[in-house]
């Protein structure tokens, strides 16, 4: 007897604790269902995206363009790609490089000034998101990027401002094919500029007229554009186009030489002959005529 009534308590008693075990485990799967919604947060009757969901959706999916800028473009150059390859009309991208605060910070004057030579050639992702202005910054961004730590201390001890630097680097970028020549090239501009001649630079007066000509005019050569360099002495009043940064490190730094002039070769490497006199100039100039005829 005593044993049954031993036997009947731990009977009792382990129902009780398998009822006990029941309740907290159902209290447990409330709870986590519980912490589960507040998570989750409020569900939608329907399955069915929002107009709203799906443009997020559809947004977070763009397939972006890669808008490759080559270097020495001006900026209707820019604006003119940006137009074939994106959404970004050409009006807009001109409108957000055009003279204006930032230009005059860039360059530090007080004159109305471009972002011209400040876009940074380089390849840029875009997508329908992508606006003018947000492009613009980024060119703006990896020119500052890629310039910091110039050593500008050769330019600035002839009286030439960074601005001047970038005017340079622009020009040599224009005007040489072979890397080996940008340096002597730039060379040859402070030459000029400390002999007070007239750089007579092709490339600017090309600017000047609007257009990359491959000839040039008897009547862009009498233009009175201050870009004209064959007309006006000194730089041009700023960049002529984006240089890469191989060029604005050969404008802050170029070769010392005693070389006044330049001519292209007519080999069509490429290459220039590079003079000291007058006369030797010309005799280059007339060899590139004859051969070229």
């Amino acid at each position: 007897m005593h044993d049954r009534h031993k036997e009947r308590r731990n009977f009792r008693r382990a129902k009780a604790r398998r009822r006990q075990t029941v309740t907290w485990l159902v209290l447990l799967i409330v709870l986590a269902a519980g912490v589960g919604w507040a998570l989750a947060g409020p569900r939608l009757s329907s399955d069915t995206p929002s107009e709203a969901e799906q443009q997020v959706a559809d947004d977070i999916a763009l397939e972006t363009v890669n808008v490759t800028f080559p270097e020495g473009l001006r900026r209707e150059d820019m604006a003119d790609i940006v137009a074939e390859q994106t959404s970004i009309p050409a009006e807009d991208y001109l409108a957000a490089t055009a003279p204006g605060p930032r230009g005059r910070a860039l360059a530090k004057t007080k004159e109305p000034t471009s972002l011209e030579g400040y876009l940074f050639p380089a390849t840029y992702e875009v997508n329908k998101l992508t606006t003018a202005e947000d492009l613009v910054q980024r060119q703006l961004d990896a020119f500052e990027v890629n310039s910091a730590g110039l050593d500008y201390s050769y330019a600035t001890e002839r009286n030439l401002t960074p601005h001047e630097v970038l005017s340079i680097a622009a020009m040599v970028e224009r005007e040489v094919q072979l890397p080996e020549e940008r340096e002597i090239v730039a060379g040859v501009i402070y030459n000029r500029l400390r002999n007070g001649m007239l750089l007579g630079i092709d490339a600017t007066v090309q600017y000047a007229a609007g257009e990359w000509k491959s000839e040039i005019t008897a009547a862009d050569l009498q233009s009175d554009s201050p870009y004209n360099t064959r007309k006006f002495f000194g730089l041009p009043p700023g960049p002529i186009a984006s240089p890469g940064i191989a060029s604005i490190v050969a404008a802050a730094r170029p070769q010392e030489h005693d070389f006044l002039y330049y001519v292209a070769k007519s080999d069509g490497s490429g290459a220039h002959s590079f003079a000291r006199t007058e006369a030797e100039f010309q005799e280059q100039v007339a060899e590139f005529r004859a051969n070229s005829g």
